[in-house]
């Protein structure tokens, strides 16, 4: 599906992530979950994404980005 596949990210140079609406689903209520990015406008892309399915899921997402380690950590809260 087109819309599963928004971002692809680069985990490192062996293989590539794809931050899917499908992980986001897939994190459990309560449970965070960490994604390595390629760069900074990466995990700004992916913290906007989040931030945006939150409204289609009905949930809340708790989103913290490292810049310098270059992760985005997403927890799912409850409402």
């Amino acid at each position: 599906n087109k819309f599963n596949k928004l971002y692809t990210f680069m985990a490192d140079s062996s293989k590539a992530m794809k931050l899917t609406r499908d992980d986001l689903r897939a994190i459990p209520e309560g449970e965070t979950k960490t994604f390595a990015l390629p760069d900074a406008r990466a995990c700004d892309s992916g913290k906007a994404l989040a931030y945006q399915f939150q409204n289609l899921l009905g949930c809340k997402f708790s989103i913290r980005t490292d810049y310098s380690a270059k992760t985005l950590t997403i927890t799912h809260k409850a409402l």
